[in-house]
This record gives structure tokens, C-alpha cells and sequence, in this order.
């Protein structure tokens, strides 16, 4: 999936609408990056136009493009650090067309002629994420940090899940298997994203407890390897199971799967999070999410694609 982050600081200052970040995905010399909601859209054309009637023109046409007057300067985050960016291009996608009930608005930011520093512009087909609040900046990445072996990689997920269920609410359970790693698998599963000196793990975990019952535990955990300095950045949830869908009055459950890390503004460090609700579909979005901060910074409709 996608991210970008730090965009459009002068139009966020003059508008109603606030929008924290966007996630998206880079393309060449380019990242799009999407908003989904009609009144960011309708204000943020209004701001590009002058003008309001944009429901009007997408019943006409599903696609609205509207090229960009004065400069925009962005930030776009990726896994190789920070590039600054310019809007060059707004589309407004009418509603329905991008899996989205309402409207979507996509970002075409532009890098500079030429790239910027190399190792910072992103490669194409990566993940990006936009801040919209902050001042356009650069940046790039330290040194990588040693991955962890497929078997280290196992052992700590499962390490990890075996303390969300120690520390959950809830009866003491049984692990029904160890957990594999694959950021795919609904359950049984779990994966590890290595950061500045820490590792990200996410998992989803099956256990029975005494009474025969069947639960989820799962979450996002920023870690060391020994699991000294442990810091929850999503649960630990405990979940009821029913058929291996989550039940009972639990409506707002989420199943949380780990997609990847990138570096954010004053040190900080973003994690890209799939949260899949299995009662209602239609909610599971990605985001992006401060590891320190727990905010989240950008949000969007997991199944949201734009033609």
C-alpha cells in the first residue's frame, strides 16, 4: 500500500478543512497521494478555483483535474527519507468511482527537476505519506539497521504475542500455534519492521482459553530485541472469535497488520498499519501512525482505488 506526509501548509493555514497528512504512493518523479471526503474536496477546489459547484461538474463527468495556480510546496516521507514537493495537479474522483462512497481527492506532487539529494526521492511503486501541516523539508535515513533471520523474526513475533495475551484483559489462554510470518494472514500470523534501534512488530494471535473460548490478540508493538523497552503503539486487543470472524459486541475490532516504517519530521518514525474490521469491511482503512505520539497521521479506505 501507500503513504506520503507534510503537505500544502498555506492551504491547510486558509482552510476550514484540516487534513494531517495523505497517504499515496510514488511514480517516477511523482506521488499521488489521496484524500477521501466531500468536504475536503469541496474546499479544497473551491480554494484552487475560486469557485464552488463541484458536485455539479462530477455529476456531469466522473473526473475533475484542476492544475495548480500559485506554488504548493509538500513533503513526501518514503522508507528513504524526506523530499520536499510541489502540487502541480488536484483530481477529484466522483463519487463511487474509487471504491469510496463519497468524493476522493488525488495529489499529483512533482520533485524538483532533476531529483533532489540522492537516496532521499523515492523509487517508484513505494509507499509514501504526506504531513499537510508542516513546512516542506529534507532528510534522509541513517544507516539500515541489520533485518533480523526468518527464525529470529518468528521467535520475536511470537515472543510479542505471548506478552500482549500476559498483559490483556482476560483469563489466562493457550497460544493454539505459533504464530508464522506473513503481514497477509488473518491469523496465526505476525511480521517485524526494524527502525532507528528499535523493531516494530505487528500480530494477530489465536488463543483458547479454559473455558473453550476462541480469542484474537493483536496489536503493534515498538520493541528491543529482548523486549525491555516495549512500547504499545496499538492494544494489545483482546478479541472474541466466532468461525474466526470477531463476534459478540465487539462491533469495533480490528485485526492490525504491520506494512512498514518511515522516517517522520524531528526524528520521529511512522508506521504504516492495516486495520481490517471484520463486521463491517467498508471500515478498514490504512494508516499511518506516530510510533511516540500514537497519533494518527494519515487515514484512508483500505479498498480505496482510483481509476
Amino acid at each position: 500500500m501507500v503513504l506520503l506526509i507534510g503537505l500544502l501548509a498555506e492551504a491547510c493555514a486558509s482552510s476550514s478543512r484540516k487534513q494531517l497528512g495523505a497517504l499515496g504512493w510514488s511514480l517516477g518523479g511523482e506521488a499521488h497521494v489521496f484524500v477521501a471526503g466531500d468536504r475536503y474536496a469541496r474546499d479544497f477546489y473551491r480554494e484552487l478555483t475560486g469557485a464552488g459547484g463541484l458536485s455539479d461538474s462530477l455529476a456531469r463527468r466522473g473526473l475533475v483535474a484542476v492544475e495548480a495556480g500559485k506554488p504548493r510546496s509538500a513533503t513526501v516521507l518514503s522508507a528513504n527519507g524526506a523530499a520536499p514537493a510541489r502540487l502541480t495537479l488536484a483530481r477529484f474522483h466522483a463519487r463511487g468511482t474509487c471504491g469510496y462512497s463519497g468524493i476522493v481527492t488525488e495529489l499529483v506532487l512533482a520533485f524538483p527537476p532533476g531529483g533532489t539529494r540522492r537516496g532521499i526521492t523515492p523509487p517508484s511503486h513505494v509507499t509514501v505519506v504526506a504531513l499537510l501541516d508542516e513546512s516542506p523539508f529534507a532528510g534522509s535515513v541513517g544507516a539500515p539497521r541489520a533485518t533480523l533471520t526468518r527464525a529470529g523474526t518468528r521467535d520475536l513475533v511470537n515472543r510479542v504475542a505471548q506478552r500482549a495475551e500476559s498483559v490483556s484483559r482476560g483469563s489466562r489462554a493457550t497460544l493454539v500455534r505459533q504464530l508464522t510470518v506473513d503481514a497477509d494472514q488473518a491469523a496465526d500470523a505476525g511480521e517485524v519492521v526494524p527502525f532507528a534501534v528499535r523493531y516494530a512488530v505487528g500480530f494477530r494471535a489465536r488463543y483458547v482459553t479454559a473455558d473453550s473460548d476462541t480469542v484474537l490478540v493483536t496489536g503493534v508493538v515498538a520493541t528491543d530485541l529482548e523486549l525491555r523497552e516495549l512500547q504499545w503503539v496499538v492494544g494489545p486487543e483482546r478479541l472474541p472469535l466466532r468461525g474466526g470472524m470477531i463476534t459478540g459486541t465487539r462491533t469495533d475490532g480490528r485485526r492490525y497488520s504491520l506494512r512498514g516504517a518511515v522516517p517522520g519530521s524531528a526524528g520521529s518514525t511512522l508506521l504504516l498499519v492495516h486495520e481490517i474490521a471484520d463486521v463491517s469491511v467498508r471500515d478498514s482503512r490504512a494508516t499511518a501512525v506516530d510510533v511516540d505520539t500514537r497519533r494518527i497521521v494519515a487515514a484512508q479506505p483500505l479498498a480505496l482505488r482510483c481509476p
